[in-house]
C-alpha cells in the first residue's frame, strides 16, 4: 500500500462517516407496524443493513410474506425514511477532523453509498455542508450500485483517476468486496455495523479503530 499515491478518499456513508443505525431502525421498525409486523431491536438491524434497502426490508420480514406486502412495506419505508433521517443519525468520534485534514492535503473527497441518491444527498448537506466532495452517489437509476466494479470504474472516470490513487473507507463486507474488485486501497473502519472478520475475509487491506489511526497512515 503506497499512501504517497493516494489522490483521493471515497466514502461509504452509513456506518462509515455516519452512525445512522437509528434513523433507519426507527424507519424500518415503523414500516414493519405499520402492516402489522413485528418490530425489532434497532440494534438488530446492524446486520440487516448494508446491502441495499431492499435486502434489509426482505431480511427484516417472514419468510412466508407475500410480494406484494413485501412492496407495500418497503414503499412506505422509502417515503418515511427521507423525512426523518436527521432526526437520531449522529456523526462518529472524529470524522470532520479526519475530513478537515483531507481537505488541507489538498485530497479529492468523494461518497458512494447504496442508499437511494436524493436521501444521501440529503444526509450529506445537512451533516457536512460546506466540504468539497467531487460527488455524493447513491441509489438511482443508470448507474450500477457497490460491490459492483462498474461503479468503481465511474468513480474512477469522474475523479480522473487510477484505482491505485484513491483510498476506500467503509465499514461494511460489501464495501471492501467493492474496494478489493477495483483495486482501491480498502480501509476497514470497525466502529461501523460489520465485524473485524467479516472485514478482512471481504478482502480490507487493514483495519482502523479510529479515525485518528486512518490520518496516521497518510504522515
Amino acid at each position: 500500500m503506497n499512501f504517497q499515491k493516494v489522490k483521493a478518499v471515497i466514502f461509504d456513508l452509513d456506518g462509515t462517516l455516519l452512525d445512522t443505525l437509528a434513523d433507519i431502525g426507527t424507519g424500518l421498525n415503523t414500516a414493519l407496524c405499520r402492516f402489522g409486523f413485528e418490530e425489532h431491536p434497532i440494534v438488530s438491524y446492524r446486520q440487516r443493513i448494508g446491502h441495499g434497502i431492499k435486502n434489509a426490508v426482505r431480511a427484516s420480514l417472514p419468510e412466508t410474506v407475500s410480494e406484494e406486502q413485501y412492496q407495500e412495506v418497503l414503499d412506505f419505508y422509502l417515503s418515511y425514511y427521507p423525512q426523518h433521517c436527521t432526526e437520531k443519525t449522529d456523526y462518529f468520534p472524529g470524522t470532520k477532523a479526519f475530513l478537515d485534514a483531507m481537505v488541507q492535503k489538498g485530497m479529492k473527497l468523494a461518497v458512494i453509498s447504496n442508499k437511494t441518491e436524493t436521501t444521501a444527498q440529503k444526509v450529506m448537506g445537512h451533516y457536512f455542508p460546506g466540504y468539497p466532495w467531487g460527488f455524493v452517489w447513491g441509489r438511482t437509476e443508470g448507474r450500477p450500485l457497490k460491490p459492483a466494479k462498474e461503479a468503481g470504474i465511474l468513480a474512477c472516470e469522474a475523479l480522473g483517476l487510477q484505482p491505485d490513487e484513491i483510498l476506500y473507507v467503509g465499514d461494511g463486507d460489501s464495501d471492501m468486496e467493492f474496494a478489493a474488485n477495483m483495486g482501491f486501497i480498502g480501509a476497514g473502519v470497525t466502529w461501523g455495523y460489520r465485524d473485524r472478520e467479516q472485514l478482512l475475509a471481504a478482502g480490507a487491506d487493514f483495519l482502523v479503530d479510529t479515525f485518528e489511526q486512518l490520518l496516521q497512515k497518510f504522515n
